[in-house]
């Protein structure tokens, strides 16, 4: 007859099971990181799709803060005349007509890092413009030294989203995405 200490160091050196040992088995701590990396690796692609749609509208953003700011700051009515990959910004004499051209080379590098895209302009007028030529014959939105402007909506639609700037008359800026 086998006593029951017999049998329970059997049935242990059977099955590799002992109930006083209370770790994990490799195959379990493989699983376990491999859950682990396949989470992060899905947290990382949504992280920096994220990041990248933030830096566009900020790129944008900053684009009408600097010319915001410059028209405060020189003391004159600024008008934006935009292009499909450039745009142009004029000093405004008091009847609306172009006086000279505003030069700042970091409004370039805002307005080239999105030239590839197509891009509506809507007026405070309501009416839209499509960019997909050369500079406009007009200023799309004039930006006064008070910190205010003649207001727009700007649609940016890229490959997975678009993008609406919304440049209130104010002066401030929203920025709205929405998913394709």
């Amino acid at each position: 007859m086998v006593s029951k200490a017999e049998l329970v160091k059997t049935q242990i050196l059977a099955t590799g099971y002992n109930r006083k040992n209370k770790g994990f088995t490799l195959l379990e701590l493989l699983v376990v990181l491999l859950i682990i990396g396949i989470a992060s690796s899905a947290i990382l692609i949504n992280t920096s799709s994220i990041d990248r749609i933030i830096k566009g509208g900020m790129s944008v953003e900053k684009n009408f803060q600097l010319i915001s700011e410059e028209s405060i700051l020189s003391s004159k009515i600024l008008g934006w005349f935009p292009g499909k990959s450039s745009q142009k910004i004029f000093i405004l004499d008091s009847s609306g007509k172009k006086n000279s051209e505003f030069n700042s080379e970091s409004l370039d590098s805002y307005w080239n890092s999105i030239s590839e895209y197509q891009k509506i302009i809507k007026g405070s007028d309501g009416e839209e413009v499509e960019l997909n030529s050369d500079i406009t014959d007009y200023p799309v939105i004039i930006f006064y030294p008070s910190g205010e402007n003649s207001g727009a909506e700007l649609f940016i639609y890229r490959d997975e989203y678009v993008q609406k700037i919304i440049i209130s008359q104010n002066g401030k800026i929203n920025n709205e995405t929405k998913l394709k």
